[in-house]
């Protein structure tokens, strides 16, 4: 009677679609991306919808270097295919440079054809899309908790203020000292400190603005050779955090591959609840799909059980059936 119990209970689409998982994370942390030098791998995201405010923006475009940890904040009024492809051509391509990899979310904005062309147009060799709701994959989306807990610090009162203060936090995360690499962002990227206050200047005497003497360039340009011996530095420092954060990461995971056409259970997510009438509470937590196609170890194209494409999805929301610990 008990085994008969069990295989019935196992096999119920119903009981697995609203129990909760009681095995161990699925996916270990991957791979580091393999970067040498500022902005040539950059993580992207969109932070919002976030309160109107009184300039009329409503999303925050976060473009983070992956080998620097320089940010660059861009406050938009709409989160448009158009409006993201024309700020990371003007404000990003046009003067550090074209990327070798791209980091994004599966957004709509990221995917659009807007976008892709414009990529394809500077010959960007690599786009790597990470499923939502991964933020320990994409850099970008760490970095949010960090300027956004900065921007609530500045609000007091009316959160329509939020986007005045943008620029200051871009400055300060660039200007301090990041744990991981030891080195500021602004030096890693500039080759030099950024002067963060004019008392850096009270005890030299004023220059003659009709008489400029020149420090020899060749000094500043060799001083500026000495960047590759810190870059080299800076790659064992990304690859030591890496292998140091896999360790914990990896503590309480299960590394597990799948192969296409095999079913799975994939952990839904309902974005607000319309209906007064319905609770996520009491909504199904798993819901049944195949693999229709295999990205990486961790990253899955699904379809639901009547062929519906429902987008890549990391491993991590999966859910085994039939797993004993």
């Amino acid at each position: 009677m008990h085994a008969d119990v069990v295989r019935v209970v196992s096999s119920c689409d119903t009981c697995i679609a609203h129990k909760h998982q009681n095995h161990a994370t699925l996916g270990e942390m991957g791979r580091p991306k393999s970067c040498a030098r500022p902005f040539q791998v950059l993580s992207i995201d969109l932070v919002g919808p976030l309160p109107v405010s009184r300039k009329q923006n409503t999303f925050l475009l976060v473009v983070t270097c992956i080998f620097s940890k320089y940010c660059l904040l861009f406050p938009i009024r709409r989160a448009t295919a158009e409006i993201v492809t024309k700020i990371l051509e003007e404000n990003i391509f046009l003067i550090h440079g074209i990327p070798e990899t791209v980091i994004m979310d599966n957004g709509k904005q990221f995917v659009s054809a807007t976008l892709k062309h414009m990529l394809s147009k500077y010959n960007v060799p690599h786009l790597h899309y990470t499923p939502k709701y991964t933020p320990h994959v994409n850099t970008v989306e760490r970095y949010n908790k960090t300027i956004m807990t900065a921007v609530s610090t500045f609000i007091t009162n009316d959160q329509r203020v939020w986007d005045t203060f943008i620029p200051k936090i871009q400055f300060t995360v660039n200007n301090s000292v990041n744990e991981v690499t030891g080195y500021t962002p602004s030096f890693l990227v500039h080759g030099r400190e950024l002067i963060t206050c004019g008392s850096h200047y009270i005890n030299k005497e004023p220059e003659d603005v009709d008489n400029i003497i020149f420090q020899p360039r060749d000094e500043y340009a060799e001083n500026l050779g000495t960047l590759s011996t810190v870059f080299n530095k800076e790659q064992l420092a990304l690859l030591e955090a890496h292998n140091r954060n896999s360790k914990s990461y990896n503590l309480r995971k299960r590394n597990m591959e799948f192969n296409v056409g095999d079913v799975i259970w994939r952990k839904t997510f309902y974005q607000r609840e319309k209906d007064k009438y319905f609770n996520k509470k009491l909504a199904p937590k798993y819901i049944k799909c195949k693999i229709v196609a295999k990205k990486s170890p961790l990253v899955y194209e699904l379809s639901d059980m009547n062929g519906k494409v429902l987008g890549a999805w990391h491993i991590k929301d999966f859910k085994l059936v039939n797993y004993k610990e």
